[in-house]
């Protein structure tokens, strides 16, 4: 991935669209851009599926129709979703103010990431109240085994991912990672979207085959356009193809 390490800091106000006729406006706080820390600027496919969002959302309790005989949750449960690797919270932050009331989230990142992510919280803590969205935020690192394990009351029924595949170590981290803390209820999903840069389409077909392995089917998916402004030396805005994806359970469905 090639980017100005010279991003300086800035904030930038995202719209995103509801399934009615208004949008909730975002602000996002981004440190300046350096090579090891590419979790402060907000990518691409971060953009494109927090716009996707309310289509997802448009099927309740869940993200998608399961079959007829598949129990629903209960309309008074409330959701519980886990953002991972949230960088600047807005996948997260869009989600909890999308779903208000009916569900919370818990945005997570690596430690030096999470102070940015809790100050953008705070930033929109004025949508959060006026839509009820329920967010916190924590650090989450792939490469840690949890323990003890989660119980079945602290997994979460929904998993958000964008943009999550930078190392040849990510697919196993990530789905390690989804291993524990997804719940095995009938309606638990996860949902991803991943620009399909060249250099690592083997990291997309490996996740692929990880999810595969752990049980996970593609209920839904789709291919987008979107444009990266952090990906080119003169700041010109590129055109990155970019794949979403919803995954449940394969025995279940």
């Amino acid at each position: 991935m090639v980017f100005d390490i010279a991003m300086p800091a800035m904030s930038r106000v995202f719209s995103i669209p509801t399934s009615g006729d208004e949008e909730f406006t975002l602000t996002l706080h981004e440190p300046s851009l350096t090579a090891d820390n590419l979790g402060m600027k907000t990518w691409v496919s971060s953009y494109l599926l927090s716009r996707r969002l309310h289509k997802l959302l448009e099927t309740t309790p869940n993200l998608v129709p399961s079959a007829s005989t598949t129990p629903k949750l209960h309309p008074d449960k409330t959701l519980r979703a886990l953002e991972l690797g949230a960088g600047t919270g807005l996948v997260g932050l869009s989600f909890a103010a999308l779903r208000g009331k009916s569900a919370t989230i818990h945005l997570t990142d690596l430690p030096d990431i999470v102070p940015n992510l809790a100050h953008n919280a705070a930033l929109n803590v004025e949508l959060l109240n006026r839509t009820g969205g329920a967010v916190t935020t924590g650090v989450l690192d792939w490469s840690v085994t949890p323990e003890p394990l989660p119980t079945a009351e602290e997994q979460y029924d929904l998993i958000l991912a964008a943009d999550p595949l930078y190392s040849p170590n990510h697919p196993k981290w990530l789905v390690d990672t989804i291993t524990p803390w997804l719940s095995r209820g009938l309606d638990a999903r996860v949902v991803l979207e991943m620009p399909l840069r060249d250099a690592y389409l083997p990291q997309v077909q490996e996740l692929r085959e990880r999810m595969g392995q752990l049980g996970l089917a593609v209920v839904d998916e789709g291919e987008e356009i979107g444009y990266d402004d952090w990906e080119s030396a003169d700041g010109r805005a590129l055109e990155v193809r970019c794949w979403w994806s919803v995954w449940g359970w394969s025995e279940k469905l």
